[in-house]
């Protein structure tokens, strides 16, 4: 150990004694009810000069000082601050001194950033009570104050809203803090707070953590929320070293809300991107705390195709993803793997993917899996998607589970046990649906028409935004809500009933398919021209008088004849056995299949939406088609992942 490192140990040490005695709060609760305008050479040196250096300390001991210094302030400061401050006017006016203070005071005790995990039951039970305080302050500044902030207030409220961001950087506190329902407490300081750019920034970090799609929604503001961020990160960027944890915070908050695609849409448009290129381009910027944000949040915004192309078009970014690839840095490397996956293997996997399915397999055979189930999850789900692994597998279900974590499984892996699996279990979650490899691989599994189960994983969870839209019209098997036995047989009980109807199919081995072409039958009518032509198409007009007999060229020509073609893509690949499925479904609910059948359509990049008359002549025209009685037993989920 070096003489300056042991005179720093020791400076640290005599830092932590002073800020942990009762001089520390007994000089915090004096500044703060006299308000002066300057500091003596003790106030200065206990309550700015030593937690300042606490703060910044990286050695071996930071945890046990954070924890330290958190027993010995939490509780007083939560009782000095519902006193102090009620919310209620009038307020006292913070001086410049008092504004130095809180921030120090709020960096020593309340910073989660600074990868101070909160390790004590004692702490996050601390930290849940200072949130509660925090909430009643605010409510009631909102609440006296409907249409404007009162200017003395402004202080009081950035800094609160400050401390609720930093809990929502720990996964529990963030579970609490949803719980309040602070979603209109938020809007509404947003509303009154007269275009503080600070409130709105430290209102938008929280909100980014705790709303869920129709949250946002309701918000109408999403340009506005984008502009804060990219202001921010902007001046960030430019503020060089001293501004490096508000980029990090900045990007990190900004990376949840890339979930929601109205502000993908707002960042592509205001080209926020140029400002995450330079993030992950320039040498500068911390590898792990703005690189890597800065990636996920392209990842994000490359589900944009016109941007994916834009990106996929930058030779520069490009040749720089390839080099991370093989970064030392495992979050790096996955991040820089999806990316090229993303952009350059997912064109390539599609275009196989239409190329099987103009294949024509006969509608009484079905191709045998190489596994019967691919778990789809969150790591931050493990714990539960390996209890239910387990029981699969003593059920003797072949079944393939991403292990990157430890093994460094590659995206080509994960399209290959989708492709290769009979069922994908989506194991839904919050943590689930903001992960863009998590997006990447439920989207594939629904280009490749998988049969998708969804699993709810946590307590009250709804699936919303691009997640809600791919499992809107599947049947959940609700973990948390049926309990794991229950739950597990539904499970079960789904997968057992998509296999009783297609009991009568042929299995065939997959590589016989594979190898062999003359295990498909080909069932074509030869005088169907190519539905590539649809505008000169003349299509078959006299079908067999049975829907289960037709071809997936029969549907084809059906939808082309009746002029429903804004229907191709969302039936795409249906024989008319399956689409009798349809029809069946939609006579079981009509509305829902209708709001179904209208996202599947939008999702297939039309320009034009699904209307009620489309649906309703689809209905009427193809019911002369369907037989009066039959043997066929409705099976949703089976005809739902034929849906998608």
């Amino acid at each position: 150990m070096t003489e300056n490192s042991t005179a720093s140990t020791v400076e640290i040490a005599r830092a932590v004694d002073q800020v942990c005695s009762p001089l520390y709060a007994q000089l915090f609760q004096k500044v703060a009810k006299e308000q002066p305008h300057n500091l003596s050479n003790e106030q200065r040196t206990v309550l700015v000069y030593y937690p300042n250096e606490i703060t910044w300390y990286q050695g071996d001991k930071r945890q046990e000082i954070i924890e330290r210094i958190r027993r010995t302030h939490l509780k007083w400061f939560n009782s000095w601050l519902s006193k102090q401050y009620t919310g209620l006017p009038p307020y006292f006016k913070w001086s410049l001194v008092m504004n130095d203070l809180m921030l120090h005071a709020t960096n020593l005790f309340f910073r989660v950033d600074l990868d101070d995990v909160i390790t004590s039951n004692e702490t996050r039970r601390a930290f849940r009570q200072i949130t509660n305080t925090i909430k009643c302050i605010l409510l009631n500044i909102s609440k006296s104050n409907p249409i404007t902030i009162d200017t003395t207030a402004i202080p009081v409220v950035r800094e609160l809203l400050l401390i609720l961001f930093y809990f929502t950087l720990d996964s529990k506190l963030a579970i609490y803090l949803k719980n309040l329902q602070l979603v209109d407490l938020m809007n509404a300081l947003i509303q009154t707070s007269n275009n503080d750019d600070e409130i709105h920034l430290q209102a938008y970090r929280v909100l980014a953590v705790i709303m869920a799609e129709a949250d946002i929604k309701q918000l109408q503001n999403s340009s506005r929320i984008t502009i804060v961020f990219i202001t921010f990160i902007k001046d960030a960027i430019d503020g060089g070293v001293p501004y490096e944890a508000r980029l990090h915070n900045s990007l990190r908050s900004l990376k949840v809300l890339t979930q929601h695609d109205q502000i993908r849409e707002e960042l592509i448009k205001h080209e926020g991107h140029s400002l995450f290129l330079r993030c992950a381009l320039e040498d500068q910027f911390n590898p792990l705390k703005a690189k890597l944000p800065a990636l996920q949040i392209l990842l994000a915004l490359a589900f944009n195709k016109n941007f994916a192309a834009i990106l996929k078009g930058n030779d520069i970014f490009m040749n720089h993803v390839r080099t991370l690839t093989s970064s030392p840095q495992q979050d790096l490397q996955l991040v820089s793997t999806a990316l090229i996956w993303k952009l350059e293997k997912e064109s390539e996997t599609t275009v196989k993917t239409v190329q099987e399915q103009s294949s024509s397999i006969s509608s009484s055979m079905i191709i045998k899996k190489q596994y019967d189930i691919m778990i789809s999850y969150s790591h931050n789900d493990k714990e539960l998607c390996h209890r239910i692994l387990n029981s699969l597998e003593k059920d003797q279900l072949r079944v393939w589970i991403d292990s990157r974590l430890m093994h460094g499984a590659t995206f080509d892996a994960m399209a290959k046990a989708i492709e290769n699996a009979e069922f994908v279990l989506v194991c839904m979650s919050d943590a689930y649906k903001q992960s863009p490899f998590c997006e990447m691989e439920a989207s594939y599994a629904v280009k490749r028409r998988c049969h998708i189960i969804p699993i709810v994983m946590t307590t009250n969870y709804k699936a919303d935004g691009w997640l809600g839209v791919l499992t809107s019209a599947l049947i959940y098997v609700d973990f948390p809500k049926l309990g794991f036995d229950k739950a597990y047989q539904e499970l079960k009980k789904q997968i057992g009933l998509f296999r009783m109807n297609n009991s009568n199919s042929t299995l065939i081995e997959q590589d016989q398919v594979q190898h062999n072409p003359s295990y498909l039958v080909d069932n074509t009518p030869k005088t169907i021209p190519s539905v590539e032509n649809n505008k000169e198409l003349h299509p078959v007009v006299e079908y067999p008088h049975c829907i289960d007999m037709w071809t997936k060229d029969h549907v084809k020509s059906f939808l082309l004849d009746k002029e429903l073609s804004i229907l191709l893509l969302a039936f795409e690949g249906m024989n008319g056995h399956l689409l009798h499925k349809v029809y069946d479904m939609c006579q079981a609910g009509q509305q829902a299949m209708f709001s179904s059948l209208k996202e599947d359509v939008a999702r297939s990049q039309l320009t034009l939406a699904l209307s009620l008359k489309d649906y309703l002549t689809f209905l009427e025209e193809i019911k002369v088609y369907i037989p009066y009685k039959t043997d066929d037993k409705l099976n949703p989920t089976s005809v739902i992942c034929n849906l998608m």
